[in-house]
């Protein structure tokens, strides 16, 4: 991790460089690559600013903050440098998926998986309807599928609409 500290209206000091050092290299189990920090540490008026822009592989993350302390400002800021490294930790994890974790999956089981475009999952209650009803249902929404129970047979039943407008009933045989 490359980390450089600029001090404006503020004398250097080697305490507070070593102190955002410390705090930044905490960061670096977070990012992956070549890291860049750059902090400036500045003084306007009475507040204590510190900023903090780090940039690895392109994501670059920012914090800003200001307090009457400066080792209070350089707190806050890492606070959030630290919650914004999270976040992206997390979605980097949830967009290519949590295997450091997982078992990897089986090879016959990857192969399913690539042949398949991305499922949604939805959870619909099933009424139980005659099948004039069903229809009848299909015809004033806009919905394409319907499924339900037949009253009659007590059978689970599917009801499509053709992009013709024809109607299929599906009777799956559960047996």
């Amino acid at each position: 991790m490359q980390i450089s500290v600029t001090f404006r209206q503020i004398e250097p000091s080697e305490a507070l460089k070593n102190y955002v050092t410390d705090r930044l290299t905490k960061f670096k189990r977070y990012l992956d690559g070549p890291v860049e920090a750059h902090v400036v540490l500045g003084l306007e008026k009475f507040r204590h600013l510190a900023d903090v822009t780090i940039d690895s592989n392109g994501h670059i993350i920012k914090g800003r903050e200001e307090n009457t302390d400066m080792y209070a400002a350089i707190d806050l800021v890492m606070d959030k440098i630290d919650i914004q490294l999270k976040k992206f930790r997390d979605k980097m994890r949830s967009a290519k998926g949590d295997r450091s974790r997982s078992a990897a999956p089986a090879p016959a089981e990857a192969e399913e998986a690539r042949d398949f475009p991305a499922l949604r999952r939805q959870r619909v209650e099933v009424p139980a309807l005659q099948l004039d009803d069903a229809v009848e249902l299909l015809q004033s929404g806009k919905d394409t599928l319907l499924v339900f129970t037949d009253v009659a047979s007590g059978n689970l039943n599917i009801l499509y609409r053709r992009p013709d407008g024809n109607f299929v009933l599906v009777e799956p045989d559960l047996g």
